[in-house]
């Protein structure tokens, strides 16, 4: 026991030399539990609905009353039904509705008028939620609301409801839940491995070997690329594998994005090599490199709506979903492959994962530079 003991003590001790370390034991929990305390909402509101209002009438604005009136939907107006899709295409809504031209006229005769309600299915659940949320359309206060009889013509003693909603799915019609995932998987794996394995130069810290290489005639900047370009390589080859597995056993839609997606791969796993050189400047042990890589992918894991709607986190947070690459690797991959969108449709995507690249390799020579001065 007095052994054991001692080796307690001891790894205390050697625990206690490590200041950054202590940190990263108290501090990133608290941020994790605090950040996902407050960001992680199963229920979505706000919900944009691109409205096309062909009636334009006293019962049309009734109607879009009714939508916004619990808060859980937002009225996006449009001028066609093409704008109507196009809007869930580029994700600036969730919900497409049409009021059809003629629906006051044929509410004074008595009859049904059909809704067309556009549905963006990539994500199902959102999707399930959404057509629940619209059902506020045929509930009895509204129609209610919508039912003007007059004396001199009273109405039938039995009435259709004035208002049937036509659902039609979009984008993933069959709302496949693995059509949903997979594209996410396929970041998350390349996250893990990436980051898994570009620390590599914090083991060159650890082992002194740094001293070594930095004596030989080589740039700070080829020195860092020389690290991470095999694990950029192997990446690559992780995502051509589980591209296949999806395909083959899942019947992912990738066939006619493949170029495309490969594409924003490539720029993800740089973006994810230039973050993972960051993190091995700012840790001198790779026990607080594992902390930092912990930190980096929870988040994203949870954040960049991968299981979680963003339009869930409280609008106050969602900046810190937009500052990860997790998060535009998945919006421009299930844009891509679902909504079948072109580069230039997802170029905010493209050009926000280049600029982590940019950003993040620089930071990581500025900082190699400094800690060598």
């Amino acid at each position: 026991m007095k052994a054991l003991r001692a080796m307690i003590r001891k790894e205390f001790v050697h625990i206690g030399r490590d200041p950054m370390l202590i940190g990263f034991v108290i501090g990133i929990p608290m941020v994790l539990v605090l950040l996902f305390g407050y960001a992680l909402r199963l229920k979505a509101d706000h919900l944009r609905v691109a409205v096309l209002d062909e009636d334009k009438t006293f019962f049309s604005v009734q109607v879009k009353d009714r939508l916004t009136k619990d808060g859980q939907f937002e009225i996006v107006e449009v001028d066609s039904e093409s704008k109507v899709r196009r809007a869930l295409q580029q994700g600036e809504a969730r919900l497409g509705l049409i009021v059809p031209k003629g629906f006051t006229e044929r509410l004074g005769e008595f009859k049904q008028t059909e809704f067309p309600l556009f549905v963006d299915g990539t994500m199902p659940t959102l999707a399930q939620a959404a057509l629940y949320g619209a059902r506020v359309l045929t509930e009895d206060d509204t129609l209610t609301n919508l039912l003007a009889d007059d004396p001199d013509h009273p109405a039938p003693a039995l009435r259709k409801p004035p208002i049937k909603m036509d659902n039609r799915i979009l984008f993933n019609p069959e709302m496949r839940d693995s059509d949903f995932f997979l594209p996410g998987t396929i970041g998350i794996v390349l996250m893990i491995v990436v980051l898994t394995l570009s620390t590599g130069l914090v083991r060159e810290k650890e082992q002194t070997t740094i001293e070594q290489l930095l004596v030989t005639p080589i740039s700070r900047f080829a020195l860092i690329a020389g690290k991470m370009i095999p694990y950029g390589i192997i990446a690559a080859g992780d995502y051509l594998l589980v591209v296949i597995v999806a395909r083959v056993v899942f019947s992912l839609p990738i066939d006619n994005a493949f170029l495309p997606v490969s594409t924003l791969a490539v720029l993800f796993i740089l973006a994810l090599l230039a973050l993972g050189a960051v993190i091995s400047t700012v840790s001198q042990t790779q026990l607080q490199a594992v902390f930092l890589v912990v930190f980096a992918i929870v988040p994203s894991l949870l954040m960049s709506g991968f299981v979680f709607p963003i339009e869930a986190i409280p609008s106050w947070l969602q900046p810190v979903a937009w500052a990860m690459p997790m998060t535009y690797f998945i919006e421009g991959i299930r844009g891509l492959m679902l909504k079948g969108t072109t580069v230039a449709d997802q170029g905010r995507d493209f050009l926000a994962l280049g600029g982590f690249v940019v950003a993040l390799t620089l930071l990581s020579l500025a900082r190699f530079r400094k800690q060598l001065a």
